[in-house]
């Protein structure tokens, strides 16, 4: 199936109904036939403009009240809601304000960085996953010098 048939039932599913999460998106997917990865989930999250809120995701037109709003400005975004930066061994683990984890996420995804394998994103945690321990250690100096 195609990006844009995904993409179009990810927009069907966030208007009929509440989704919570990424991994709630990703299942009801599964359930229409779409096998997703979450580095695509957060992709296409982005490029369709979506925004989480208390009540889960949706279209940034239709969030109004959306607490986190759209991910343009990735070192703003990044700026404005992590709150902690650790490493342990090839992973950095970035605290996040409540409900800031998926677009820091999506913000690090869509940076493309060449020592990031992929990222992980909770509610207020995101769990960078490096190649090496060295790429761990040189991508936390990266970030840390977007909080300076």
């Amino acid at each position: 199936m195609s990006k844009r048939t995904r993409q179009q039932a990810i927009l069907d599913l966030v208007t009929r109904q509440r989704i919570p999460s990424q991994a709630a998106l990703a299942d009801e997917l599964k359930q229409l036939g779409f096998d997703v990865t979450q580095a695509t989930l957060s992709r296409d999250i982005a490029e369709l403009n979506l925004v989480k809120s208390k009540e889960g995701y949706a279209r940034a037109q239709d969030a109004g009240s959306a607490s986190i709003p759209p991910v343009p400005d990735p070192l703003g975004t990044f700026r404005r809601l992590v709150v902690k930066v650790d490493e342990a061994q090839n992973l950095i683990v970035v605290r996040t304000s409540p409900g800031g984890a998926q677009p820091v996420g999506i913000a690090i995804d869509e940076g493309r960085f060449e020592q990031v394998v992929g990222t992980v994103a909770g509610d207020d945690t995101v769990l960078i996953i490096t190649r090496s321990v060295e790429d761990a250690q040189s991508f936390k100096k990266k970030l840390m010098e977007l909080l300076d």
